[in-house]
């Protein structure tokens, strides 16, 4: 269901694409091929190795962590030096967040460049022919074939990002199966908030003033999709403009929705994604409900309710979801990382 180039965004804008099963790396600048995780190691420090590595000239380094391999040239030393603590958090919170899931088999590869255009020229010849959608990301990057490639938006934005893309990462490696395109770009942005702790961060998905700013506007403006149109998941292929924005506000609002109403079917269609089981529910729930499923909003419709219930009942459960999200006093919980209040009334 995710499309070949489907965007996501902050201010930033970053995509996914590739297969959800692990596939075979492009070739690249220079790394070796992918490499078993290793023994976890004591948490005082995320590092295993460092050693140096250059793109273009530009020097920088290798960095190794139980679970990634870091490929950068960043010159600020406080965001080199924290993300690789920063994305073996992420995956923790990918993995336990919403439903136990498994860890990757392979190390994922990510490149931090230092400034946009290392990045440009890095995606041209990593994607070749196919980088010019990429290119016109404005601000951010992108996750394909279980690779990561984003450059220096300032601490915060690049590690928001960062979590952002290494969910996509994180699925492209480990699920057999893809989650339609709302949900995947949603449970992306989902797992972007996220506060420090000194140096630690802690993540709390409602902690997203970007995502939920827009989508107050989005409500206030009416320009707020019914979920029949939603999800078919079109919003995402015009990431960058204010439609594109209005679909990741939605997609992150409708994910904190089906995980909190939802969540007894987030769990099972998450597990099904990782067992590549998917298919066989939509099978199954054909045959209960007697509906042949053919065409893309038929299509998009059974994926809905095979694992979240009545599309009718939803939306109005959604409506009165979002009204809880966006009303008054909501952006000052959403601050400091807790749900609306008016959602517990």
């Amino acid at each position: 269901m995710r499309t070949p180039a489907a965007l996501a965004l902050l201010t930033l804008v970053g995509c996914s694409s590739g297969p959800s099963a692990p596939a075979g790396r492009p070739a690249a600048a220079e790394p070796a091929s992918a490499q078993p995780a290793a023994a976890a190691p004591p948490r005082a420090s995320a590092v295993l190795s460092a050693e140096p590595w250059t793109y273009e000239g530009a020097r920088g380094q290798v960095v190794r962590t139980r679970h990634y391999r870091i490929f950068t040239t960043e010159s600020d030393a406080l965001l080199a030096g924290r993300l690789p603590a920063f994305l073996e958090d992420a995956l923790e919170h990918y993995r336990t967040a919403l439903a136990p899931l498994p860890e990757p088999e392979l190390r994922l590869d990510c490149y931090l460049m230092d400034n946009r255009p290392q990045w440009a020229r890095l995606t041209q010849r990593l994607l070749g022919e196919r980088a010019a959608p990429f290119l016109r990301i404005r601000r951010g990057g992108f996750a394909t074939r279980g690779i990561g490639v984003y450059y220096d938006l300032g601490p915060f934005d690049t590690l928001a990002i960062a979590a952002h893309e290494g969910w996509h990462q994180y699925t492209q490696r480990v699920f057999r199966d893809r989650l339609p395109t709302w949900l995947e770009e949603g449970l992306a942005t989902y797992m972007e908030g996220h506060r420090w702790k000194g140096s630690t961060p802690v993540f709390l998905p409602w902690a997203n003033l970007e995502r939920f700013d827009h989508l107050r506007v989005a409500q206030s403006a009416g320009t707020i999709e019914p979920l029949a149109t939603f999800i078919l998941g079109r919003g995402a292929a015009n990431a960058g403009e204010d439609s594109g924005l209005d679909f990741y506000a939605q997609a992150w609002a409708l994910a904190h929705f089906v995980a909190s109403e939802r969540r007894a079917g987030l769990t099972r269609m998450l597990d099904d994604a990782v067992r590549g089981r998917i298919k066989l529910t939509l099978q199954h729930h054909a045959r209960d409900t007697r509906q042949t499923i053919i065409g893309e909003e038929t299509v998009a419709r059974a994926y809905f309710e095979a694992y979240f219930g009545d599309l009718d009942v939803a939306q109005r459960d959604f409506d009165r979801f979002l009204a809880g999200v966006t009303g008054a006093g909501a952006r000052d919980d959403v601050v400091t990382g807790r749900p609306p209040a008016a959602l517990s009334r």
